[in-house]
């Protein structure tokens, strides 16, 4: 049943915690000119102007009446309900696109009647889970957040719903706050999902103290990962979540906070002892210990050596957890099946690992974390798993990017699949839709420290190259412009190095068609298999 009708386009629907409103962000639909120029194919684009603003709306859930709660120049990003339903804490900024992420941010309150924002302070990012909450120092609002370069791990933020003032609520060397939830009933706690090491798991954490516990009974300690969530019931007593290993697919759970989850569905049952076993590896590059998931192939023999393959992660603030890897972008299992083992390392600059170990990319792209790459796959070699002829290298965006660097840096593979990766940082800072990502990793903008974005790139050292290569591509990639790819297949081409440039149409950053996803994976199979099978 339709309760109200609002134009424009809709995203994040939430209830008020009484029930009696929706909240809803509505972006500014075009105008009637604005409609009238383009049947008139009289539409020229002009680069951040004519803006399209995000606005929240409350809509009376009874009524269907919808009152429009921000205006002007200010684009929201997230927002979040008082426990009383009255007011609304929201996250805006003047830019409307991606890179809003990377600038100063407003933490502002609306009421749910109207009214002026009243602002409570900005901070640099976007602040994630707008949460009230108890404190004995009066009420705030819970965020999750971090210090960009000085301290890049996610944690929990309260700021005051008075003052403004802002402190960190976690403030020791921890895992990385991937998301945080309302614990409903208990304003005094919030719950939240943290990545450590390779695990990511449940916690409730004390907004007095900021002491924290485990959400899940002992025996899921340090197994598996839990993805996304978490949710707590009404009187916060359970928890719901999805969880898988390397050998489950996701699972949806549910405990009695403190106990042993109950599985609620069954949707990978065919996949029951059909997968391929891993295990977490560790080996030494420079002064890091690294970790990686190593997948061993289909039939495994103890004492014969089979072809590797490094699956290099995205981000490159990401992570590879212990997870299921069963799909167009994990493919680890898919060519496990067909006789490859496959590494998935966490090298340095990934999260999880605390602030030290993420930072240690900073100043150093392309540097310490190519050679992290080449220590895993040394190091499976010297455990007498991996053929030191058949070695492989692949990945997707940042994945993408250290297989185009890696493989100009060393001859040590023979086969390799770039996939949505960079091949030149400077051009890159121009055309994709985050250039403001960079100041994470350099000490400034390429127009400035050009030595430093070239020195990175893969293109600097591509006349080293020997390795085949396979470059696939969305293309209409705003995230790593297809150009990326074809500046690396152009090099590779001129340079007599074996390569193919593969790019779907209408696909983004991510391959999301059924049939361009099979027909990824059949190629990468297939080059794989030509140079380190035959």
């Amino acid at each position: 049943m339709r309760i109200s009708t609002v134009e424009g386009k809709l995203t994040a629907l939430t209830w008020s915690p009484d029930g009696l409103h929706l909240g809803v962000l509505v972006t500014d639909p075009e105008t009637d000119t604005e409609k009238k120029r383009k049947e008139e194919r009289n539409d020229p684009i002009l680069e951040n102007q004519n803006l399209k603003y995000t606005r929240l709306w409350a809509i009376n859930a009874e009524t269907g009446a919808a009152r429009q709660l921000t205006f002007g120049e200010r684009h929201v990003l997230d927002y979040g309900w008082s426990r009383d339903g009255q007011t609304v804490a929201v996250a805006t900024s003047v830019r409307t696109d991606v890179e809003a992420e990377f600038q100063d941010v407003d933490v502002s309150l609306v009421s749910v009647a109207g009214g002026r924002l009243r602002r409570l302070g900005t901070i640099q990012g976007v602040p994630g889970n707008l949460i009230f909450v108890d404190h004995p120092d009066g009420e705030q609002i819970a965020m999750r957040h971090n210090g960009f370069t000085a301290d890049p791990v996610d944690s929990i933020w309260l700021m005051s719903t008075t003052t403004g003032e802002r402190r960190e609520l976690l403030t020791d060397d921890h895992g990385n706050v991937d998301a945080i939830a309302p614990i409903p009933g208990n304003p005094g706690q919030i719950g939240m999902r943290m990545v450590d090491g390779v695990h990511a798991n449940v916690w409730v954490v004390d907004i007095a103290t900021g002491e924290r516990t485990k959400a899940l009974g002992s025996a899921w300690q340090d197994r598996g990962t839990v993805h996304n969530g978490p949710a707590f019931s009404a009187d916060g007593s359970k928890v719901a979540f999805v969880w898988s290993d390397s050998v489950t697919p996701e699972e949806a759970f549910v405990a009695q906070v403190g106990k042993e989850p109950v599985k609620l569905t069954c949707f990978g049952e065919t996949f029951r002892d059909r997968l391929n076993r891993s295990e977490l590896v560790e080996w030494q590059s420079d002064e890091w210990t690294i970790q990686g998931h190593l997948v061993y192939p289909h039939g495994y023999e103890e004492g014969k050596r089979y072809p590797l393959l490094i699956e290099a992660h995205g981000g490159p603030s990401w992570q590879w957890e212990d997870h299921c890897f069963l799909d167009w972008h994990d493919w680890a299992q898919f060519m496990a099946s067909r006789g490859f083992a496959v590494l998935a390392p966490n090298p340095r600059g990934s999260t999880g690992r605390g602030a030290a170990f993420q930072k240690a990319l900073q100043n150093d792209v392309g540097g310490g974390e190519v050679r992290d790459l080449i220590n895993g796959a040394q190091a499976m070699v010297e455990r007498g798993i991996a053929d030191p002829d058949r070695l492989g290298i692949g990945g997707w965006s940042w994945g993408g990017y250290l297989t185009a660097t890696t493989v100009t840096r060393t001859n040590l593979f023979k086969a390799a699949m770039m996939g949505a990766g960079l091949s030149n940082l400077f051009s890159d800072h121009g055309t994709d839709d985050i250039p403001s990502a960079n100041l994470l990793y350099f000490p400034g903008e390429p127009y400035y420290h050009a030595d430093m974005y070239w020195e990175g790139s893969a293109l600097r050292c591509v006349a080293n190259c020997t390795t085949p290569t396979l470059i696939i591509h969305g293309d209409a990639d705003e995230r790593v412009h297809p150009l990326q790819g074809k500046e690396m297949y152009t090099a590779l081409s001129r340079l007599g190095i074996d390569t193919e440039f593969v790019r779907y149409p209408r696909q983004g950053h991510t391959i999301k068609e059924r049939n361009y996803q099979i027909d990824l994976l059949n190629r990468l199979a297939a080059w794989y298999e030509k140079y380190l099978m035959a």
